[in-house]
């Protein structure tokens, strides 16, 4: 017997919550044009009744109307641009305002999600000491090899904190906490990539945590430029652990985990 499957309903309340600035961005959007259409349309009627009006009121001169007339002849065309327009513009501010509740609702989200992970890791180290923090990042490092397609990463665009000439035998293979991800390097490069990120840390006060990735040559995260770090947040160097790993096939992987994890407050302009 062939069983049917029921297809899943809409909760159309919660698409709406969910997709509240979009939608009204969506109309707003809709309204300016709108807007535009209904007063081109207004335009010509309202033409006509300031002559009609004029010529009642200046013995059959139809062009001897004053701005104060004509406005009081025709402002009643524009009553459906005008509300049309009124909306658009209630459309405008109100997804702005939703999209700023949005924004602090995920900025507090992650806030909190940092500071777990930080009394987490603060604790771990309390209780089981170093070791077991690293045999943890190990452990992830271990699972996600299994699963990642490794390829070489060019570095062209880093070519410039290159000083010798580059060697491939001392390429090692690294493995990314933050963005889990794996990438062939070398020791030297890397050094260079987090020092040119705190150089430009302190002269600026604050940058993205794709600074970091172009750096080493990688792909910058989807979101990446709005997370990063900032003086506001009282650092002034963005610390980086750096261990070493034996995989079970015998494969060296070189460990960076961020000290200091960024945030989505970290934008002072």
């Amino acid at each position: 017997m062939q069983r049917k499957v029921r297809k899943p309903r809409v909760d159309v309340k919660k698409f709406i919550h969910n997709n509240s600035s979009t939608i009204l961005t969506c109309i707003g959007a809709v309204g300016v044009v709108a807007t535009a259409v209904l007063a081109v349309k207004a335009t010509p009627k309202a033409i006509e009744r300031i002559k009609s009006d004029s010529r009642k009121n200046h013995d059959g001169d139809p062009y001897a109307y004053t701005k104060a007339e004509a406005v009081r002849s025709s402002w009643t065309c524009y009553i459906p641009a005008t509300i049309m327009g009124t909306s658009t513009i209630v459309c405008i501010f109100g997804a702005n305002v939703l999209n700023k509740r949005q924004q602090a609702a995920l900025s507090s989200a992650y806030a909190l999600l940092n500071t777990s992970y930080h009394d987490y890791k603060q604790k771990l180290k309390e209780l089981y000491g170093e070791e077991a923090h690293q045999i943890i990042v190990d452990s992830i490092a271990k699972e996600n090899c299994k699963d990642v397609y490794l390829t070489s990463v060019g570095l062209c665009s880093c070519s410039t904190l290159d000083f010798e000439e580059h060697n491939p035998e001392d390429e090692r293979l690294f493995y990314d906490t933050f963005s889990k991800r794996y990438f062939e390097s070398t020791v030297n490069r890397v050094i260079q990539a987090e020092y040119h990120l705190n150089r430009n840390f302190c002269l600026g006060g604050h940058l993205s945590v794709n600074d970091f990735y172009e750096f080493l040559g990688l792909e910058p995260l989807e979101g990446g430029d709005e997370l990063g770090w900032s003086w506001e947040d009282g650092l002034y160097w963005i610390d980086f652990a750096h261990h070493k790993t034996v995989l079970d096939d015998g494969l060296e992987v070189y460990i960076i985990d961020m000290e200091w994890l960024p945030t989505t407050e970290w934008d002072c302009e």
